[in-house]
């Protein structure tokens, strides 16, 4: 959704015409101050903004045919989702960081692993028979009363979504403290198996011979036909290689993105390293990271986890009836 809202932004190009170089595109780039790193990341959108970077921070939104600066795509919508992230996240409705906020989420997350783990135990039926597991994971379709519907209900749907909704507040308690990831790391590798060559100053005599950008972007585009998205950093000084991070995914599949180093003389792949490299620790914190959201398994994770987040609130409310009405009946 909120790709779509920038999408709806995008500026109008005609087909056929001719999009700016990334030369002039560096060029525009390096006239904004810099901070940290300044980054470049390209869309595989004809009509698609270029975006320059500071870091995390956000320079321009660039024109794909004359480079003038844009006024960023989908920025109310945006706003809206970032400030919903925010309350997700925080508890917050200016969509700023709230550590109290953060420790409420985190404590309400590990109660509802709590209820998940107890609720499978509660659900086991007390003879262990097929007809009485049967009962347990179908609906009947009618019921005598609501107290029946809600207790089957719970029932149902708690079993079939236990799993998933087990691995939504198990992962989130990562993002709501601290320890969950000292104590990962642990107990697993945090050594890379494999470390990227890494860019050095290229001698002066070389740097006439330097492949342009647009050349190696073209190569690349090559190698990587289904590219979604690629990031590169510009350098203050030339290099002998340039990193290019390309993204084959939805942006939360860990798994398509990889870097590239392309050697700037001859304009190939010099070097690459993706998820099979990275330490057995950042493959879990990247799985755990977009496996909250289910991008991790693309479309279909998304699906999925959208759906038991859903129907987690019918849970809560035949919980909530099921206890209303035991406490009424020992009250009475």
């Amino acid at each position: 959704m909120i790709k779509a809202g920038k999408q709806a932004d995008y500026p109008t190009v005609t087909q056929g015409q001719t999009a700016i170089s990334l030369q002039e595109v560096k060029e525009i780039a390096g006239k904004y101050p810099i901070q940290r790193s300044l980054s470049i990341t390209l869309f595989n959108e004809d009509n698609a903004p270029i975006i320059v970077r500071d870091g995390r921070k956000t320079l321009a939104y660039l024109h794909p045919i004359t480079g003038e600066k844009l006024a960023e795509p989908g920025k109310e919508s945006t706003l809206f989702w970032r400030k919903l992230r925010a309350f997700h996240r925080w508890l917050t409705l200016d969509g700023k960081f709230s550590e109290s906020g953060r420790w409420v989420n985190g404590i309400a997350n590990a109660i509802f692993v709590l209820l998940a783990v107890t609720g499978l135990y509660l659900w086991l039926p007390k003879r262990f028979k097929s007809r009485a597991f049967k009962k347990q994971l179908t609906l009947p379709g009618n019921y005598t009363s609501s107290k029946a519907r809600n207790y089957q209900w719970h029932n149902v749907f708690g079993f079939y979504l236990t799993p998933v909704l087990f691995v939504l507040a198990t992962t989130a308690l990562f993002f709501s403290f601290d320890w969950p990831g000292d104590a990962l790391k642990k107990l697993v590798s945090t050594k890379t198996v494999k470390e990227l060559a890494k860019p050095t100053l290229l001698a002066a005599e070389l740097t006439s011979k330097i492949k342009s950008t647009d050349a190696q972007i073209t190569m690349l585009n090559k190698h990587y036909p289904d590219w979604q998205t690629i990031r590169f950093s510009v350098a203050q000084s030339p290099q002998n290689v340039t990193i290019y991070t390309v993204d084959n995914g939805n942006g939360g599949e860990p798994t398509k993105r990889l870097s590239v180093a392309v050697d700037n003389i001859s304009g190939e792949i010099a070097d690459t390293s993706g998820f099979d490299d990275y330490s057995t620790y950042r493959k879990i914190r990247n799985w755990i990271r977009f496996a909250h959201t289910g991008e991790y398994y693309g479309v279909v994770g998304q699906t999925i986890a959208g759906i038991a987040s859903f129907l987690a609130c019918l849970l809560v409310y035949t919980g909530i009836m099921l206890s209303w009405r035991r406490w009424k009946n020992r009250n009475m």
